[in-house]
C-alpha cells in the first residue's frame, strides 16, 4: 500500500523533470531562409552556436534563423571561414566580419538585409554593396566575397514560394514586397523595399477591370478613372502632395509606387488620441491649405479629401502630412463646373448632393471637405452623421450642425468662427484657398515657422484685405448660437463607403 501510494510521487518528479528540462532549451525561431555554400566548403564550417535542430538538408546548406548572422574569419561569427574553407590567397582577402545578414523576426513578411563590413567588398550578383552599406537580398542571389569572381554562397529564402497577388515581373525584381498596409474600395496598398536603396515604397495595386471585381462599385476600377489618377500623380511636386516614385501598368492592373507615409492616416490619428489639441490641428490644417492651394492651382480638384486620405510622416506630434488619393480628381479650368457626383457621403458638398449630380459645382467642393476634417480633428467628431435623428444627407444640404460636444470648450472663437465660414451651404459665400491662408486664425507665426521647417520651403502670405461680415459673430459661436441641430448627440469619426 505504501509502494502504491509512492508510485504518484514518483510520477510527478520525473514529470517534472522532463518538463525542467523541455523548458530549459532554448526557443528557436523557425527558418526563414538558407544559406548555400557555392564555391566555399560550407561541410566543415564551425558555428558559435549549437544546432537544436537537426536539419535534413544536405551539409552544404546552412540555416538562417536568427535575427542576425555573421559570416567571417573571426572566431564569433556564425560562420568561420579559414583555410579549410578558402584557399589562404583568397582567405586573406577576408575580412574578420565580413558580411552579416539581418531580419526582423517579428515580422516574417520584412526584408533580409545583408550589410557589408569588408574591405575588399561583398557583392550580390555581381553588384557591390559597399562599406557599411546594405542590399536586401532575394531568392537565389549570389553573394561573393573578396572579389566580385568569388561566388560564394546562394540565397535561398524559403517563402519565395508563398502566394503573392503581385504579378508584375518588374516588380518582383526591383522589390521586396512586403505586408499589406492596408485595402479599401480602389485598391489595396503593400509596403514594399527598393531592393538595391533599401528604400520604403508604399505601392498601390488597382484592378482596372470590374468583371474581376463583382463586389466593388465598378466605376472605382474604371480603367480610365486608375490611369487618371497615374497621370495626374506623375506630374506633381509638393511637400504636402504624395509622390509617385514609380508606374506599372499593365492590361488588368496598375501599380503605382508611392511615397511611403509611416505614421500612417490622419483618421486613425484622431481616433487614437480621441481629438487633437487646436496647435496641432492648426499646423495640420495649414499644410493641408498650401496642399489644395498648389493642386488648384495645377487645375486639379481633389474631390475627395478626408481624414482617411491624409498621411503622415511619422508618429510625431508635429509632423509632415501628405494629401493622397487622387483617384476622384479631375483637372477643370478655373471658372468651369463638374458634374459627376463622388467624393465620400460625409465629407461631400452640399451642392453635389442637392442636383444628385445632375448640376454643376467648382473646386469650392474642397473647401467644404476641408471644414469637415478641421471640425473633425478638433473634436473627434463629425459635423453630420445618420446618428444625429435625421439623415445625414439633408443635414449637409442645410448645414445643419453644433458644437455640442464638451471639447469645444478648449477650442478658440476664431476657429469656431472658421468652421461656420467655411461650411456654408452656398459654394460662393465660402471662402477661397488664399482667404482661408490669410485667416486670423491660421496667421500664427509659431505653426507658420513649424509647417516651413517640416515642408522646406518658405510659406509667404499676403494680407488679409477687409474681411466682410460672415454669417455668424465670433460671440454666437462661442454660444452655441448659430444653428440648431434637432439633436445634441455626436458621433466619432469612422471609415466611410464613397457614394
Amino acid at each position: 500500500m505504501a509502494n502504491s501510494e509512492a508510485m504518484p510521487d514518483t510520477q510527478t518528479a520525473t514529470q517534472m523533470t522532463q518538463d525542467t528540462a523541455l523548458e530549459s532549451q532554448p526557443f528557436e525561431h523557425p527558418s526563414y531562409g538558407q544559406l548555400l555554400g557555392k564555391h566555399v566548403k560550407t561541410k566543415s564550417l564551425g558555428t558559435k552556436y549549437p544546432m537544436f535542430y537537426v536539419s535534413r538538408a544536405p551539409s552544404t546548406i546552412y540555416e538562417l534563423r536568427r535575427s542576425e548572422f555573421k559570416v567571417g574569419r573571426e572566431e564569433s561569427c556564425d560562420l568561420m571561414l579559414s583555410e579549410i574553407n578558402l584557399p589562404a590567397s583568397k582567405l586573406c582577402r577576408v575580412s574578420k566580419v565580413h558580411f552579416t545578414i539581418k531580419k526582423d523576426l517579428t515580422d516574417m513578411t520584412s526584408p533580409t538585409y545583408i550589410h557589408d563590413h569588408s574591405r575588399n567588398g561583398t557583392y550580390v550578383n555581381g553588384r557591390l554593396i559597399g562599406p557599411n552599406k546594405c542590399m536586401i537580398l532575394k531568392h537565389e542571389d549570389i553573394i561573393s566575397i573578396a572579389g566580385v569572381n568569388i561566388r560564394a554562397f546562394v540565397y535561398y529564402d524559403l517563402r519565395h514560394n508563398v502566394a503573392v497577388e503581385i504579378k508584375a515581373k518588374e516588380l518582383l525584381e526591383r522589390y521586396h514586397i512586403g505586408r499589406k498596409l492596408g485595402s479599401g474600395a480602389c485598391g489595396t496598398v503593400y509596403l514594399l523595399h527598393d531592393t538595391v536603396s533599401c528604400q520604403p515604397y508604399a505601392m498601390k495595386h488597382v484592378a482596372k477591370d470590374p468583371l474581376n471585381e463583382r463586389s466593388r462599385p465598378k466605376f472605382l476600377n474604371d480603367p480610365l478613372r486608375v490611369m487618371n489618377e497615374v497621370h495626374i500623380m506623375k506630374n506633381l511636386d509638393h511637400p504636402c502632395v504624395i509622390k509617385m516614385h514609380d508606374i506599372v501598368d499593365k492590361p488588368d492592373s496598375v501599380y503605382m509606387v508611392l511615397e511611403y507615409m509611416k505614421g500612417g492616416d490622419l483618421l486613425s490619428r484622431i481616433i487614437n488620441n480621441k481629438y487633437l489639441p487646436e496647435k496641432t490641428a492648426k499646423l495640420f490644417f495649414l499644410q493641408m491649405c498650401h496642399a489644395v492651394k498648389y493642386l488648384h492651382e495645377q487645375g486639379i480638384t481633389h474631390r475627395d479629401l478626408k481624414p482617411d486620405n491624409i498621411l503622415l510622416e511619422d508618429d510625431n506630434e508635429y509632423t509632415l502630412l501628405k494629401v493622397s488619393d487622387f483617384g476622384l480628381s479631375k483637372f477643370v479650368r478655373k471658372n468651369s463646373v463638374m458634374r459627376t457626383i463622388c467624393g465620400t457621403p460625409l465629407y461631400v458638398a452640399p451642392e453635389v448632393l442637392q442636383t444628385g449630380g445632375r448640376g454643376s459645382y467648382t473646386r469650392k467642393v474642397d473647401i467644404w471637405s476641408l471644414g469637415v476634417v478641421l471640425f473633425t480633428m478638433l473634436s473627434g467628431t463629425l459635423p453630420f452623421s445618420d446618428d444625429y435623428g435625421s439623415p445625414a444627407v439633408e443635414q449637409i444640404k442645410r448645414a445643419n450642425f453644433k458644437m455640442r460636444h464638451t471639447v469645444w470648450k478648449k477650442v478658440s472663437p476664431l476657429a469656431k468662427k472658421l468652421i461656420y465660414e467655411i461650411l456654408s451651404v452656398n459654394p460662393n459665400s465660402r471662402p477661397s484657398i488664399d482667404a482661408l491662408l490669410r485667416s486670423s486664425w491660421l496667421r500664427d507665426p509659431d505653426v507658420i515657422r513649424k509647417a516651413e521647417r517640416l515642408m522646406k520651403i518658405p510659406l509667404v502670405v499676403d494680407e488679409a484685405p477687409p474681411r466682410p461680415a460672415g454669417r455668424n459673430t465670433a460671440s454666437d459661436v462661442e454660444n452655441n448660437n448659430a444653428g440648431s441641430s434637432p439633436v445634441s448627440s455626436f458621433a466619432p469619426p469612422s471609415k466611410r463607403k464613397r457614394l
